[in-house]
């Protein structure tokens, strides 16, 4: 299942005292709100406009029951009404809000997710957007839980919430020493310079993965990236350091074009969806994810290009806007890429 992109159209500041700017509008009863609300459990993967509109216009009566749809697992599941979808509507319909009421029930819920589920995806977008009054319950779960990945995520959230806190800084550092995949694309969405000596000693205290998975030393590509974001350079022995540690990857690429030369990509890409599923095996060996998760690589994930960097700093953005259905795009471009690194 594609992430859901599309859910937001426009984006739209909603306060609790838009109702009273307009004095024509009748404040709206929670049965009619929820009523409106639970359009989302047919919606299945795209909300339209007139929905997401109706269900902003409800302002803060929306919440308790776009909370009610957030809260419910069963309806995360596939075979729930809306194909799973509905959950992850609510999660970013709550953000649009900003609703502060929802931080602690949008925490909870996060720590029932995998990084797999698309409702993940969702709340760490849409806990940012509530901004300041995010960060002192973010800080409480991150001090009291004891789940790394759960810590892992709202790290991301305070990173994001574009409040300047040394507590923040003091969580993400501790994050590059446990964590080293998604700390430094932290710091560097923190934006704090003072990071970069501790990138620069992660980068240099990181042993190369031997092997030939393409991806293996893929956490040395994720500290680059955050050192160049924040103004730094790589010293000319940490370039050395960075080339060896790709060479998987360079190799994979010429595995990829061998593939494309001996036909295969283009019969991976040509038909039905076994064959789109072909040629994910020739990039990346692995079996179809369950309907309610993704169909394509997560944001965080390598790019399919073999580019290197994160999916949602390389190919992302070309993706969605040309997918047209469950997540072709991407091989469809993996493909494109191919053919033009051949020719």
């Amino acid at each position: 299942m594609p992430e859901p992109e599309s859910i937001a159209m426009q984006p739209t500041t909603v306060t609790a005292t838009s109702a009273a700017s307009h004095p024509d509008r009748r404040e709206p009863n929670a049965a009619h709100a929820r009523r409106v609300v639970r359009r989302l459990l047919t919606a299945g993967q795209r909300v339209t406009a007139f929905v997401r509109r109706d269900i902003l216009d409800l302002d803060t009566a929306a919440v308790p029951a776009l909370l009610e749809i957030l809260t419910d697992e069963d309806l995360a599941l596939q075979d729930a009404p809306g194909q799973g979808w509905a959950p992850a509507h609510a999660a970013r319909l709550l953000g649009e809000l900003r609703a502060v009421d929802a931080i602690e029930p949008m925490l909870s819920r996060l720590g029932q997710t995998t990084w797999e589920d698309v409702l993940r995806d969702c709340l760490l977008r849409a806990l940012p957007q509530i901004g300041a009054p995010v960060v002192e319950p973010a800080l409480r779960a991150w001090a009291e839980s004891n789940d790394e990945d759960f810590k892992v995520s709202v790290a991301s959230v305070l990173a994001r919430s574009g409040v300047r806190d040394e507590r923040i800084f003091e969580v993400l550092l501790d994050e590059l020493t446990n964590e080293p995949s998604h700390a430094p694309g932290d710091l560097a969405e923190y934006g704090d310079v003072r990071a970069l000596p501790y990138l620069a000693n992660a980068f240099d205290g990181y042993e190369i993965v031997p092997g030939d998975r393409p991806f293996a030393n893929q956490d040395l590509v994720e500290l680059r990236a955050a050192i160049e974001e924040l103004g730094g350079l790589l010293t000319p022995a940490q370039e050395e350091k960075y080339a060896r540690a790709l060479e998987p990857a360079d190799r994979w690429r010429e595995r990829m074009r061998a593939a494309l030369d001996a036909g295969k990509m283009r019969a991976a890409v040509a038909g039905s969806v076994a064959s789109g599923e072909r040629l994910r095996s020739l990039a990346s060996p692995g079996s179809q994810a369950p309907a309610r998760r993704r169909e394509r690589l997560g944001r965080n994930d390598p790019c399919w290009c073999g580019s290197a960097k994160k999916y949602k700093k390389c190919h992302l953005a070309a993706d969605e806007v040309g997918a047209s259905g469950a997540g072709d795009g991407a091989r469809n471009r993996a493909a494109e890429h191919a053919e033009h690194t051949t020719s």
